[in-house]
């Protein structure tokens, strides 16, 4: 009874080891590469990437660029500052009043918005109906809506990034056309980000929402790992490629409040404005 009793203890032991250590303040450093497809234009027509971008405003991107960014993550606060070489951006999450800012530096130009998380649930909220009503249309001509959940494989094969010994994992998932993909993510297996210090942010385009912005690259999945992702690479068939690696984690860091301050010296509007506006558009096109 007494090797039993021990036996238990010693799995329960491993299985509490195996699992990583939930922080809720981290500082990650990393840098991601991006290679963009052949004639890559953004500010396309309607905004959109690829087109020919309209009234003289679109510019023809270089086929690689590469953006290092600092993440600081706290319970209450969130902010991201991503260098590269066509502008700098911030944004900062403020969990405490519900609000998120994001500052473009760019062409010697200082510009910023904000917005609500009430704001950001209207957006999803007309992001699901769309979605919805696409479902619909799809069921009245006898199609099925594919609403796939990302399928998450784990390797025992390791590899070291920035010193950190990481463990492989495999994320699959299905497009509409039941398509399967892979992609393969690096992880650190001793440590996860609070849920809380992910929550996704109410900024558009992705910047800052999840784990960052540049972190998540279009990878469904990343938050369900069982640690914190280090390194990954994910290329689309057009030939876009994004390769992120984590160059320092800090778990546990000291954090100094002012970290999340909103600097002086911003053109900083409501998101809304200048969505209703095209200032939005403007600033895509001419920062970042």
């Amino acid at each position: 009874m007494k090797q039993s009793l021990t036996l238990l203890a010693l799995l329960t032991t491993t299985v509490a080891f195996a699992q990583p250590k939930v922080v809720e303040k981290a500082i990650i450093k990393a840098k991601t590469e991006i290679t963009f497809p052949e004639n890559f234009t953004p500010g396309g027509p309607g905004g959109g990437p690829g087109g020919g971008g309209g009234e003289g405003m679109s510019f023809t991107m270089p086929r690689d660029m590469e953006t290092t960014t600092t993440m600081y993550y706290t319970a209450d606060f969130m902010k991201i500052e991503s260098l590269s070489d066509f502008g700098n951006n911030v944004v900062i999450t403020d969990r405490i009043n519900k609000k998120t800012t994001t500052l473009i530096e760019a062409m010697g130009r200082k510009t910023g918005f904000f917005s609500t998380d009430a704001e950001a649930e209207q957006r999803q909220a007309r992001g699901d109906s769309m979605r919805n009503a696409r479902r619909d249309s799809l069921a009245l001509l006898g199609l099925t809506f594919r609403d796939n959940k990302p399928e998450l494989i784990y390797s025992e094969e390791t590899k070291k990034v920035s010193g950190v010994t990481c463990k492989k994992v495999t994320i699959k998932t299905a497009g509409q056309n039941g398509q399967v993909s892979e992609s393969e993510i690096w992880y650190d297996p001793s440590f996860k980000i609070a849920t809380n210090s992910t929550k996704a942010s109410a900024n558009p385009g992705g910047f800052g929402g999840g784990r960052g912005g540049m972190m998540m690259g279009g990878i469904q999945g990343l938050e369900l790992i069982e640690g914190f992702p280090m390194e990954y690479e994910m290329t689309r068939g057009n030939g876009f490629k994004i390769h992120m690696t984590v160059l320092k984690a800090q778990p546990d860091a000291n954090i100094d409040a002012k970290t999340f301050e909103i600097p002086k010296g911003f053109d900083i509007k409501p998101q809304s404005a200048m969505e209703n506006g095209g200032g939005m558009r403007m600033i895509f096109r001419n920062g970042n």
